[in-house]
């Protein structure tokens, strides 16, 4: 470029002689400068054709290309000037040049790849960008290429290939196959809805074909194929499949912090499997758990978990350099092959994720009553009366309805008794001990009405069962009640700490002031008389030790810098800015653009959060506070995989239970999205005639049918 450039330079003043130039030189500003030539050099009908070509601006000329971004980069004709290449490359997008010869961009992507109609061809020197110029001196030269643009630029296989590139941009063929489809549509999303009612209720999928029927007679056009219980299955696939793009799309390309839970459980058909959900701020600024995926474990030692975990992941589309820079947390229940310290999942994922935080509220609070069973004396004893009441009832169908019959006997509402402080939660004891509390009389009746009762009487009517009784229902109460708080989708890892220490307090306070069964029992051991039963005193029924019993990290004294109730009431303008600075390095977000944002959130004083300080606020609550998204998980699971549907793969078993935990209400699913990615996979529409429609179950007519 430099060297032709050169040359024009250097011939400028003799050129200017022959190209009759002798008016104004064309100036950087003059749009028509490759036209001020053009129209002195050139005879009077020729200017009239360029002058034509250079006022008017064709309304095909607007194809936009990148040959012409930067017109250094090519070798265009020699003749040109700097100002005639800057004017021909910037009024015709399509003008492209190659080894000094001219061509068309348009042509050659079209080419002969086109059905153009009879007499009509793409020419082959602008497709291949051959066309040159021609003549003796350079005023000839320079008229040659702009005759032959103005030509190509009116010709009709020209305007035809700009044409059609420009219906290629907007699918046409992909519009003109949907709306042929449009028809087939409506039947389709009369099928898709159909079925996704059946996977979000949990249903068999052999409901398919008894829906589909109950809809055609309702008058309901739904085709004429995928009424089959496999096409329900299918469907029901490719929805969930397509749901969890969505979900991964969202969470990826607005790179969100991300949250993992695993729990590890065993379906009912004894295969291992391990619940995989995830917590992140999908669609909104506020972090939700859902469900993502079970997967079939190959073993359950701590490398299998972590090596199903990751290839979940990975399979799904978190390549390794996102986790690596989003994983933010991991939560697990408190097994040792998920925290062993050693060799366990949380540490296999922490040495891969150096900055992994490890979370595991609810599990604590479940293994700190546990802690409190050991260290206190009398809790024992009263555990395994309770499980034998437990084995006393639930065993027997028998001992159950003579137990029913007493309570309403006594005018009492029988309530289950469950057992009490086992490995399930907290809040299940608490029903027990209120089965218990308020089904006292009916079970001293029942008690008293056999002899072989008589041992279960005893222990049942001691004063020291009835305080240990109150002890336990005040305390069950308040754990159920805070165990429940804590399994919300909606608590965050703040929250979480405030409702511990409070409760930590009210359990404080417990131990001078008694709770109100507590206060009860006392009065009953006062009094020698329970709802009407009378009590006595026994020395082998251990008292619970009311005082002891109540009386027993850097990263959440962080958090709690941005809760505006623990400012203190002179507030520093740089108070908790250390502290945010270690979240953010945590936490991997913009450090001071939070740093600002926390010192306009304290002027406002909390009244608004700044738009800076959200990214840091949400990293925070996405840490998931307990794993209750698995188990509920695990309660759909078996909902769904039963005794009698045992069957189902676990792919399948996954998708099912993907719908049913997240998918949206029946009146708020969109089917049109879901079929239309089903049509452009090749799949069939509900009125396809390519098939065998299927055929009617016959069904052996009774008699008695004409009468109804």
């Amino acid at each position: 470029m430099l060297s032709w450039h050169q040359t024009l330079c250097s011939k400028r003043t003799r050129s200017e002689s022959e190209d009759s130039l002798a008016d104004t030189p064309p100036s950087q500003n003059d749009i028509a400068a490759g036209q001020t030539q053009a129209n002195e050099s050139c005879t009077s009908a020729a200017a009239a054709d360029d002058g034509t070509f250079c006022d008017d601006e064709d309304e095909n000329d607007t194809i936009s290309t990148d040959d012409n971004s930067r017109v250094s980069e090519h070798e265009w004709p020699e003749c040109w000037s700097q100002a005639q290449v800057r004017y021909f490359s910037t009024n015709y997008k399509w003008l492209i040049s190659r080894n000094q010869k001219l061509g068309c961009s348009v042509c050659s992507q079209v080419c002969a790849r086109v059905d153009m109609q009879q007499g009509q061809r793409v020419s082959q020197e602008w497709s291949g960008c051959l066309m040159s110029s021609f003549g003796r001196d350079k005023a000839a030269q320079q008229n040659s290429p702009r005759k032959k643009i103005k030509e190509h630029r009116d010709s009709i296989y020209h305007k035809k290939a700009v044409e059609i590139k420009e219906k290629a941009t907007q699918n046409t063929m992909q519009k003109h196959i949907e709306d042929m489809r449009k028809a087939d549509y409506a039947s389709t999303c009369n099928v898709f809805r159909t079925a996704y009612k059946i996977g979000k209720h949990g249903r068999p999928f052999t409901d398919m074909p008894i829906d589909v029927q109950l809809q055609v007679l309702n008058g309901v056009k739904m085709g004429r194929v995928l009424h089959s219980n496999n096409s329900c299955a299918n469907i029901l696939d490719h929805i969930a499949a397509e749901m969890k793009k969505k979900v991964v799309n969202d969470i990826v390309m607005n790179e969100r912090k991300l949250c993992v839970l695993i729990d590890e459980s065993t379906t009912i058909s004894g295969k291992s499997v391990l619940v995989v959900c995830l917590r992140s701020a999908i669609s909104s600024e506020n972090p939700d758990t859902i469900f993502f995926e079970l997967i079939e474990l190959q073993g359950t030692t701590a490398k299998d978990i972590t090596e199903a975990l990751l290839g979940c992941l990975h399979n799904n589309g978190f390549d390794p350099h996102y986790l690596q820079e989003h994983l933010l947390a991991f939560a697990c229940d408190g097994a040792s092959v998920m925290l062993g310290r050693k060799a366990g999942v949380a540490a296999q994922l922490c040495s891969k994720f150096p900055y992994l935080f490890v979370w595991r509220l609810n599990h604590r609070l479940e293994l700190a009553v546990c802690d409190v069973l050991k260290e206190v004396g009398g809790i024992n004893h009263f555990k395994i009366f309770l499980d034998q009441l437990y084995s006393l009832y639930h065993a027997s169908p028998k001992n159950q309805r003579e137990l029913t019959e007493s309570a309403h006997n006594v005018g009492q509402r029988l309530l289950v008794i469950g057992r009490v402080l086992s490995v399930r939660w907290v809040a299940s004891s608490e029903r027990t001990v209120k089965a218990v509390w308020e089904n006292y009389q009916a079970l001293q009746v029942h008690f008293t009405s056999r002899a072989k009762y008589k041992g279960l009487n005893d222990v049942l009517t001691t004063v020291s069962f009835v305080v240990n009784l109150g002890i336990m229902y005040d305390a069950l109460t308040e754990l159920s009640d805070l165990s429940r708080m804590l399994q919300r989708r909606d608590m965050t890892l703040d929250q979480a700490d405030r409702q511990l220490d409070r409760q930590i307090r009210v359990f404080e306070s417990m131990v001078s002031t008694p709770g109100p069964y507590t206060q009860t029992a006392i009065e009953a051991e006062r009094e020698k008389i329970f709802r009407n039963v009378c009590l006595h005193e026994n020395q082998r029924v251990i008292k619970i030790n009311h005082g002891q019993f109540f009386h027993n990290s850097h990263l959440l004294s962080d958090i709690k810098v941005l809760q505006s109730d623990s400012w203190p009431a002179s507030l520093d303008i740089q108070y908790g800015d250390a502290a945010v600075r270690r979240l953010c390095q945590r936490f991997r977000v913009g450090e001071r653009e939070s740093v600002l944002g926390f010192r306009k959130y304290k002027d406002l004083k909390a009244s608004k959060t700044p738009a800076a300080l959200k990214p840091l606020l949400t990293a925070v609550h996405t840490i998931a506070v307990s794993t209750s998204e698995c188990e509920r998980a695990f309660s759909s699971m078996n909902d769904t995989l039963t005794d009698k549907r045992n069957s189902l793969n676990i792919k399948r078993l996954s998708n099912m239970i993907f719908l049913k935990c997240n998918g949206p209400p029946l009146d708020q699913f969109n089917a049109q999205t879901y079929v239309q990615t089903w049509l452009a996979l090749g799949r069939r529409s509900a009125a396809s005639t390519n098939c065998e429609a299927q055929s009617e179950r016959k069904v052996e007519p009774k008699t008695c049918w004409s009468l109804f």
